[in-house]
């Protein structure tokens, strides 16, 4: 598969449309539009990552991980899992291209009808389901491509999940889920190959078996030329003076938080704002509390989507739900999951749900016995009777403590449910910019009481102990945890109860349906209330209608023809490369044309100070060590106060490492700087000066290096040693080698 995604350095000033995101709806804008032919830019917080490059042992999956809480955050700052813990309600999110459908089980469910007569949801939107809606989901279908497991595949967490629908009155089928069962060409160009039935599906596909956004939506927005940079965290949108808007970000490739960098920003006719329910909320709020008028709604109508995980842990059945992780010939799991118990047609609304069974990712596999044999012990409700069923739990327990897919571990059913909560929780920014739900009494619900009924019947025909999420309550203080939150930028009717209009345009104030025609919301933070199912395929086909009405109202015409192939000659990435990021800081004079050091003893008693952070990337990083230019490209901010108040970016810049100038004195220590009036170099010298690197910045600098482009992790680890030795050799003769023959 090739590579989708740019190196930020190649990023240009403007664009016609900006996405932020690449979940569900930033997939579909930037496929959608660049069909339309537009010039389109799609940011994404996380990394490319591709199949064969997911976790499957525990030591990979944890430096994966990060965690932001009350107390800070913890972790890289792109890590491919992302926990926000919260008093109140925890969310588990993706970070990565393709957003959480990496990590999801891919479930395309449709949501009920009674879910959109609900008058939370704009009256045009309820008069619109049988057209543009329905043609969402028809179109979002034809790109997931969902289907059921085949009936010739047999699986024994399915088999039990049937068997629990005997203690329940719902009605038992299997799912229709976004999944490839055999060897193909998808619509976007794509190689995809059959399951494997591995059950690794949410710590990430390594067979590319999952129809994850990065196998069909982004690719076709590659196809039709969309501009993709990862590593990119967008803080916030402004006004651009004379129309448009500004998108302010944070280049996270590369250790440049490590720098404390100021925001850069790219310029957009069209914004469309797909980061995810708390990513676009985070994004208004700190939008808003720059001075973009808002409607007040905004953070408000925050639900979990009534998520619970619990467990029939220990059953008398075999059920093999733990997944195969780095093992292999080990008994069929299946797609993560794969039927249901549904239980919605229940006269009253909220009170239906869903009962899913699902699998837990093989990476986890070592330390899940002794978590989940306490949990049972301490707080489980055991569901069989007897003596000799109470030996054959010891047994099955002692089995697995010493062999984590066998005995109690290969008998436990994992569950997931999704229900009607009240859905009024909020989000908002803390004292530190950090986002957090607020949603006290929530676990206090009385539909989390009837699921736990529920799961308590469905455990008892397997005879196992039910356990609740042990995550939830052993380490979050009985805080739920949702996988599938939504709102906090609800579509309405008016401003004064909701943030967006039926089509996804932001309101400019607090009451009204006067709008920014230019700023959109296309994600899981506009939907007004719970949907009670898994929400992709619902977030799909508003995503859908948003496009085509946004198309529409500006004259734009969207060809849907498929399959769409890549352009001409494009092929996977044939070199490792590498990337760092450095700081340097000094002073100028504008007053001094002609000598460096000169401009630098003036600039310092002026104060007129320069610095810039730049990332340094390289394609091939043996080019990068072997030419003697050594050639590479940088992006990044230059802060100069004395020329602007606020920064420039730094875009498709040119770097030669350890060249030496030969208009400068030949000291790779510091740099001398010239600066021109104009595009470049053969414009009026404005100032000249120096800049430096401090031992601190230089300590950072080594901590930023990584490789690029690599197949295997053992490629990149070689590439970065590679480039590791060349620096430091250069290091050597820049720095000590004088030194020693001074001595």
């Amino acid at each position: 598969m090739i590579r989708l995604s740019s190196p930020v350095q190649l990023m240009k000033d403007r664009y016609d449309v900006v996405v932020v995101g690449s979940g569900y709806g930033g997939g579909i804008a930037a496929s959608r539009l660049s069909r339309a032919g537009r010039k389109v830019c799609l940011l994404e917080r996380g990394r490319e990552l591709h199949p064969g490059e997911y976790p499957d042992e525990f030591h990979e999956l944890a430096e994966e991980f990060q965690v932001t809480s009350p107390l800070g955050h913890d972790g890289p700052p792109t890590g491919l899992y992302d926990l926000r813990i919260h008093q109140d309600m925890s969310v588990f999110l993706g970070c990565g291209l393709g957003g959480t459908s990496l990590v999801n089980a891919n479930v395309s469910l449709r949501a009920e009808d009674r879910v959109f007569q609900d008058p939370r949801w704009p009256e045009r939107l309820r008069a619109d389901l049988a057209t543009r809606l329905a043609d969402g989901y028809r179109r979002a279908e034809e790109m997931l491509t969902p289907n059921p497991v085949p009936n010739n595949i047999q699986l024994r967490k399915l088999d039990a999940l049937r068997q629990s629908s005997t203690a329940l009155p719902g009605r038992f089928s299997r799912l229709p889920i976004n999944v490839s069962f055999q060897d193909h060409v998808n619509v976007a160009g794509v190689n995809q190959k059959a399951c494997t039935l591995s059950g690794d599906c949410v710590s990430g596909c390594n067979f590319s078996a999952k129809n994850t956004v990065l196998m069909n939506y982004l690719p076709d927005a590659y196809n039709h030329g969309a501009e993709i940079y990862t590593q990119v965290s967008v803080r916030r949108v402004a006004q651009r003076p004379g129309g448009g808007w500004l998108v302010f970000y944070r280049e996270l490739a590369a250790g440049r938080e490590v720098f404390d960098s100021p925001d850069a920003f790219v310029e957009a006719d069209v914004v469309v704002l797909a980061a995810g329910t708390l990513g676009s909320t985070e994004i208004l709020l700190r939008s808003q509390k720059a001075g973009l008028a808002l409607s007040s709604q905004v953070g408000r109508h925050f639900t979990g989507n009534g998520d619970v995980l619990a467990f029939s842990y220990n059953t008398d059945e075999q059920i093999d739900g733990i997944g195969w992780g780095h093992r292999r010939h080990l008994p069929p799991v299946g797609p993560c999951i794969t039927g249901v118990i549904d239980l919605r047609q229940q006269p009253d609304l909220d009170d239906g749900m869903v009962i899913e069974e699902g699998s837990i990712p093989g990476a986890l596999a070592g330390v899940l016995p002794g978590i989940m044999a306490a949990a049972a012990h301490f707080e489980g409700i055991d569901t069989g009777h007897g003596v000799a069923h109470r030996i054959r739990e010891g047994i099955r327990e002692a089995e697995s403590l010493a062999a984590s897919h066998h005995g109690a571990m290969a008998h436990t059913q994992t569950y997931l449910v999704m229900a009607h909560d009240s859905g009024t929780g909020t989000m908002r920014l803390d004292d530190h910019d950090q986002l957090e739900v607020i949603w006290p009494g929530v676990a206090d619900e009385a539909i989390f009481r009837k699921i736990e009924d529920n799961l308590k019947a469905a455990t008892r025909p397997l005879n196992g102990v039910f356990v609740r999420n042990p995550l939830s309550n052993r380490y979050l203080g009985d805080s739920l945890i949702s996988v599938h939150p939504l709102g906090g930028c609800v579509m309405a009717d008016t401003g004064g109860s909701g943030v967006v209009n039926d089509g996804g345009q932001v309101f400019s104030g607090t009451s009204g349906s006067a709008v920014y025609e230019d700023l959109y919301v296309s994600d899981g933070a506009v939907i007004p209330r719970p949907l009670g199912v898994n929400p992709l395929l619902t977030i799909s086909a508003l995503a859908e209608r948003t496009c085509a009405l946004l198309a529409e109202e500006r004259g734009w015409t969207i060809d849907y023809a498929l399959p769409s192939s890549p352009p001409p000659g494009v092929q996977e990435p044939q070199h490792v490369g590498v990337e760092f990021t450095e700081r340097m800081s000094g002073f100028f004079s504008p007053n001094e044309k002609e000598d460096f050091q000169r401009g630098y003893r003036e600039g310092e008693a002026d104060q007129t100070t320069f610095a810039f952070i730049l990332t340094i990337e390289s394609e091939d990083v043996e080019r990068l060590i072997e030419d003697p230019r050594h050639p590479a490209r940088m992006v990044g901010t230059v802060q100069a106060p004395s020329l602007s108040d606020k920064p420039f970016t730094v875009t498709d810049g040119v770097f030669n490492l350890f060249e030496v100038d030969p208009s400068a004195p030949g000291d790779r220590r510091i740099l001398y700087m010239t600066i021109y009036e104009g595009d470049d170099e053969t414009g009026p010298v404005h100032g000249r000066g120096i800049l430096t690197i401090s031992p601190t910045d230089f300590a950072r600098q080594l901590t930023t290096i990584r490789a690029t482009n690599a197949p295997s992790r053992l490629a990149g680890l070689a590439a970065t040693a590679r480039f590791g030795r060349f620096f430091a050799g250069v290091l050597f003769d820049t720095y000590l080698k004088t030194y020693f023959e001074a001595q």
